[in-house]
């Protein structure tokens, strides 16, 4: 099967444009503003685009059938494209060495929310909103590849949450599915912009507001202080705690329930099983806050609970360090950095629905062993779990230990302890934000990562975005062969 390279070439120029047009936001702020930064944005924006051009002209933008090989690459191509140039700001606007800049650039746009800058508050306002929006388009462009591309690969049990237009051919688009993006677009635009009216509202500065209901809407936690959440009232940390839980769930179940179908939140076993992961959590955090660590009833909760949401929806933002409490409640919260939230949100990891159907499949099994005849039927949300999604969830959990142990390996060697290594390791492929431990916990220091450490931790972090296989593939040889 050849690689279509053209249309590859076409699509990328596509992309690469709409991110020259997205660096003309931050541009046009920082010469309002009279701040730093318009200039060498603009410089940016405008070799973007030539470079947008180029590849559309070296493309075919006539064609638009897309092989399986096709997809695999045009969708590893993409975010690495992104990370490559959206580093250029960091690198011209903050004079940091190019790695620094892809790392940060691969972190906003992942979704990830970690940083090798520090004292934000100094730093020039475009900055801080292009990583906003690297973040706020890093969370919508993976709900477009999780309901467009991902089933159509057959990645990790992702054809459970197809919609139906996505049971056609994969080199056509139809009329239904493009009403799902375009209604999943305008409900992710819509939240943003009632996260940002009522983060105004209950006190936070217009470009606070804005870049923290980009941020949170995209779970990706990145904010314009270094003390991120802690820095603001009450009243906001429970609004951007909502708008993360929001984000973590389902958008194609979520446009449906805003649609009317209420009851879609109370059938869904995934957004069910997230609830009461969330709730159990935090219960048993809350105690553990209230009876060892002596806080209040009413600190306790909101500090559980929006650690919980915040971890499970690998936004990233920080309140209060909760690895700096006892080692139970490390404990817990090492657990939960893997997990992640609901396919087909804005979150990361290994994603509920596969836990669930993991659970499904092992108890079936006991039960298998206790009757040898008997036949119990595999089923998730009333659909039948049939072999292929099996194999595909396990060569999913397969790729995320082998990277994990070859990632942490490697950053062992580089100098991290064991535990470190393990946790960052989790950390970056979950695109979860902070680790655990006072070095790389919420209120840990990244700036000190060696170059290897941060090429490591970037390449983790795009796997970690793209369900890992998706980017493995294309490192095979066989992938190559005609």
């Amino acid at each position: 099967m050849i690689i279509n390279f053209k249309i590859i070439s076409s699509l990328l120029g596509n992309i690469t444009l709409y991110l020259a047009i997205a660096m003309l936001i931050p541009t046009i702020y920082a010469f309002s503003t009279v701040s730093r930064g318009s200039a060498e944005f603009l410089a940016c924006s405008i070799g973007t685009a030539t470079l947008g051009f180029i590849l559309k002209h070296l493309g075919n933008a006539h064609r638009k059938h897309m092989t399986l090989k096709d997809m695999f690459l045009f969708t590893s191509l993409v975010w690495v494209s992104i990370v490559l140039i959206a580093a250029f700001p960091f690198f011209y606007v903050l004079n940091l060495d190019y790695l620094s800049a892809c790392f940060e650039s691969a972190s906003a746009v992942s979704t990830t929310g970690i940083t090798v800058l520090s004292d934000l508050e100094n730093l020039p306002p475009s900055i801080l909103l292009w990583r906003s929006l690297l973040q706020f388009c890093g969370g919508i462009g993976f709900i477009a590849i999780g309901i467009a591309i991902l089933p159509n690969l057959n990645i990790g049990g992702m054809k459970l949450f197809q919609t139906e237009s996505s049971e056609q051919s994969s080199d056509k688009v139809s009329p239904k599915s493009k009403n799902i993006a375009k209604g999943i677009l305008i409900l992710y635009i819509s939240l943003f912009l009632l996260a940002a009216i009522m983060l105004y509202i209950l006190g936070m500065t217009p470009f606070d507001a804005i870049n923290h209901a980009m941020t949170s809407v995209a779970t990706g936690g990145m904010s314009t202080h270094s003390e991120s959440i802690d820095y603001f009232n009450d009243q906001i940390q429970w609004v951007i705690m909502f708008f993360m839980f929001v984000a973590s769930l389902p958008f194609t179940i979520l446009l449906l329930i805003v649609r009317g179908n209420i009851n879609l939140f109370w059938k869904d076993t995934q957004i069910k099983g997230y609830i009461i992961l969330i709730l159990f959590t935090a219960f048993i955090v809350s105690c553990s806050l209230v009876f060892k660590e002596n806080l209040g009833l009413y600190d306790s909760i909101k500090i559980s609970l929006f650690n919980v949401i915040n971890v499970l929806s690998s936004t990233g933002y920080t309140m209060h360090d909760y690895s700096g409490y006892n080692h139970f409640i490390t404990m817990i919260f090492l657990t939960l950095l893997p997990i992640g939230a609901c396919s087909g949100s804005t979150s990361s990891g290994l994603k509920i629905f596969r836990l669930q159907i993991a659970f499904t499949l092992f108890r079936r099994q006991i039960h298998q062993l206790m009757h040898p005849s008997a036949v119990f039927p595999q089923k998730y949300n009333n659909l039948s779990i049939n072999d292929a999604i099996i194999r595909s969830i396990v060569a999913f959990f397969c790729a995320y230990v082998i990277v994990l142990i070859i990632s942490s390996m490697i950053l062992t060697i580089t100098g991290f302890d064991i535990l470190n290594a393990i946790a960052v390791s989790i950390d970056c492929l979950s695109n979860v934000g902070p680790a655990i431990g006072p070095q790389y916990g919420p209120m840990g220091d990244w700036t000190e990562l060696t170059n290897i450490q941060r090429f490591v931790c970037m390449l983790d972090m795009i796997m970690g975005r793209l369900e890992i296989v998706t980017i493995l593939i294309c490192f095979l040889p066989s992938f190559w062969r005609v």
